[in-house]
């Protein structure tokens, strides 16, 4: 029989391109891949490097066929094709699509594809045999002559009986919690399927478990029946040594195969030797294999299902140039999902890489003593490059140089940020990336490389900052190149390094908005400045939240915040401000950036408690700031920082500035029981929201196409200050705030 293997390699953190992984050993020679699984290349009788294919993707999916090789090519902007080549290398498409999960082979010379909801089986000239609906998106199947073995898409693995359809699930406690990556079909009716986190598990036609293992990895069929896998030694996140192992799967008996180094992706070869890749070195062993010819790494080009921004910190180029940051990728990651949600203050240091060197915001936090909320992050951990010992996220997070998953927990939590396991499932993840929630991310990058995850496609692509750099390319953590890379979730192939899921981290707190004429402190448009261990938070608030400090007698400010708002051009402005209902006893100075320059307004802020507070009329234009220090003349009272409103002037109809430069009006105002918003021509519907002045929603109205007024009904509101959101689509002024004032 021949070997069925196709496996995830550890990543050569210098060059993943070089990293050389024998996939499969046949009459016509060994084919190979590199670390990325970039191309295919074929190291021939002759010891001649033949290159099969160069595309993205190209050396995962791989079966053999009758003296074929099938594969998949993900190449860029184009659709996903499986590709036949001949043993005379000569080579057709039989399937293309968007996106699709296959080849996967079957029990005879026909292969199978996922795609929609269904398993199809295709003969070697493309044309379609039989179909079975699954209702899900498997990342890897296999089939033996009766029954179909594959992943479930939200974990655990599946069994679908070909002649009745049904579909049978893992038979084990806890199995459906379980990422598996790849299948294959064995001797007996056996399936193999490896698990994304490390191990592997053996279960026969029906779903019961025959064998299963959470320590040796890369496991494969061998001709006789009996199991290779590698058994790695570690030293934190990489491993220092191993032996290759042959097991039997039906009485788990195993003998030992000795080598030396770090042995990877074992393979089984026809004359019955092993070859396997070295983890030092990236070189296989036994063999004399050439380097491969130098590949561009493409990636995709069409839309995500969703994205969203973070921060981007380099665990060795934004950390300060005394610390080498290689083993701190669970503190970066962590600090960028707490700086997403922008919690810490800057503590800009000078980074002297990339070559002409930059200012880092937060790089600090990583290795240096720091206080939030009251917790002294003072606690000491060994840094592995060169035993440094430091303080900072790296102590609290790597007391022993390796990040402690429930330090990580901890350290969120204890940045506001609320966090716990999130486990593997892809399902999990989409949840938490459709709510704008970045997820923190254990893979098996490096061998448990920490990683935050911020978008995914509908192909199980997901969107990454990698705080080590993208490792779909040569030299992975020597480069500035690690935002916004793309991975391949464990087993689907799209051409990109794939990463195996040992653990999700959920990172979940109020999400930070767009600024417009609305300027909340969770908003994009909302900066704080300071040492960190002086902001402290306070439940209460404009939506719930707002930030206090003491006030200082003397200069200069201690502590400074600053709101930018979004306006719609240059005019008149009532800027008013939200004062919180506690922590407010000192009196504030204001300065506002108006048209002609700084203008300082003074304002008590104990007389405005739970409040809108207008400061005057203004008149700014697109650079208009306004700006709070904690400096107040009268030191130890306190002072809050909350929502800041931009509002253009006018009271009626005739209201030209908001009309003209948003097409949005609102009359009358004050009002007694009715309110009227007028929309511009040629909108494409809009969102009315009406707000009282602690943030909470009393009313949302949608609006249809084109249509040019709404009716707000005002009469139930006591009199007082309440604040009128309108989001249209399509204008070129997307939101416009203003204070509706209710009177009786």
């Amino acid at each position: 029989m021949l070997v069925l293997l196709i496996l995830v390699s550890f990543i050569d953190p210098l060059n993943p391109a070089s990293t050389e992984i024998a996939l499969k050993d046949f009459s016509e020679g060994l084919l190979l891949t590199d670390g990325r699984h970039r191309g295919l290349y074929l190291l021939n009788q002759h010891y001649e490097i033949e290159v099969i294919s160069d595309e993205p993707g190209a050396g995962r999916n791989v079966i053999l066929i009758g003296g074929n090789v099938l594969f998949k090519e993900c190449p860029s902007g184009m659709p996903q094709r499986v590709v036949i080549v001949a043993p005379d290398l000569t080579e057709r498409t039989l399937f293309e699509s968007e996106y699709f999960s296959g080849p996967f082979s079957t029990a005879s010379t026909t292969f199978m594809i996922a795609q929609d909801g269904f398993l199809t089986e295709y003969d070697l000239r493309g044309r379609k045999i039989e179909s079975w609906y699954i209702g899900e998106f498997p990342a890897w199947a296999t089939a033996s002559d009766d029954r179909i073995c594959f992943t479930g898409e939200t974990g655990g693995l599946k069994i679908l009986e070909i002649e009745t359809g049904e579909v049978l699930s893992l038979r084990m406690p806890g199995a459906e919690e379980t990422t598996y990556s790849r299948i294959s079909s064995g001797p007996e009716y056996l399936f193999l399927a490896e698990k994304s986190s490390g191990g592997f598990t053996v279960l026969d036609s029906t779903g019961n478990i025959i064998t299963d293992n959470s320590f040796y990895c890369y496991p494969s069929w061998m001709d006789d029946g009996y199991i290779l896998c590698s058994h790695l030694e570690f030293s934190g996140m990489f491993p220092i040594s191993g032996t290759i192992l042959v097991i039997d799967p039906r009485t788990g008996d195993q003998d030992t195969v000795p080598v030396s180094g770090i042995p990877l992706n074992p393979v089984s070869t026809i004359e019955g030797g092993i070859v396997w890749t070295d983890g030092a070195s990236g070189k296989l062993i036994g063999l004399n294999v050439p380097p491969f010819p130098a590949v561009e790494y493409l990636s995709v080009t069409d839309d995500p299902v969703a994205h969203f921004d973070v921060p981007y910190m380099h665990q060795r180029w934004d950390t300060p140039d005394w610390f080498d940051g290689s083993w701190s990728c669970g503190p970066t990651s962590c600090v960028m999902a707490v700086q997403y949600y922008r919690m810490l203050t800057p503590d800009s240091i000078w980074a002297s890489y990339p070559s002409k060197g930059h200012w880092s915001l937060w790089g600090n936090y990583i290795p240096e003593e720091y206080t939030f909320f009251g917790y002294t992050y003072d606690i000491w951990g060994i840094s592995a490059p060169g035993n440094v010992w430091v303080q900072g996220a790296h102590g609290f997070i790597c007391p022993d140089g390796v990040a402690w998953w429930n330090n990580m927990v901890d350290f969120l939590n204890q940045h506001e940020v609320t966090s716990a396991w999130a486990g593997t499932s892809w399902s999990t993840l989409t949840e938490q990336i459709d709510s704008d929630y970045p997820v923190v991310c254990s893979s098996s990058l490096g061998s448990g490389h920490i990683i935050i995850l911020n978008g995914y496609y509908a192909n199980h692509t997901v969107i990454a900052n990698d705080p080590y750099g993208d490792a779909n390319e040569s030299g992975w953590g020597n480069y500035y190149n690690g935002k916004d890379v793309l991975y391949d979730w464990p087993g689907y192939n799209n051409g990109h390094v794939e990463i195996g899921i040992s653990q999700l981290f959920y990172a979940q707190a109020q999400i930070p908005t767009e600024p417009d004429t609305l300027v909340d402190d969770c908003c994009k448009g909302f900066y704080k400045y300071g040492n960190s261990m002086y902001w402290h938070r306070t439940g209460s608030g404009y939506e719930g939240n707002a930030w206090w400090t003491w006030s200082t007698g003397a200069l200069p400010d201690t502590c400074i915040a600053q709101w930018h708002p979004e306006l719609p051009g240059t005019g008149d402005y009532i800027v008013s401000v939200y004062i919180p209902p506690d922590y407010t006893t000192a009196t504030g100075i204001y300065v506002i950036q108006t048209s002609s320059g700084p203008v300082e307004v003074t304002l008590d802020q104990g007389l405005h408690s739970g409040e809108w507070a207008v400061l005057d009329t203004f008149h700014l234009s697109d650079d208009a700031w306004l700006k709070l220090g904690d400096y107040t003349g009268t030191g130890g009272q306190y002072i809050a920082f909350d929502a800041a409103l931009f509002s253009p002037s006018g009271t009626g109809i005739g209201d030209e500035f908001g009309s003209a430069h948003t097409g949005i009006n609102l009359f009358p105002n004050p009002c007694r029981e009715t309110a009227y918003v007028l929309l511009p021509s040629g909108n494409e519907g809009a969102t009315v929201s009406l707000y009282d002045t602690s943030g909470r929603l009393l009313s949302r109205t949608s609006v249809s196409n084109c249509q040019s007024a709404v009716q707000i009904d005002v009469s139930s509101l006591s009199s007082g200050l309440y604040l009128l959101k309108v989001s249209v689509d399509g204008s070129s002024n997307r939101t416009f705030s203003r204070l509706l004032t209710v009177c009786r």
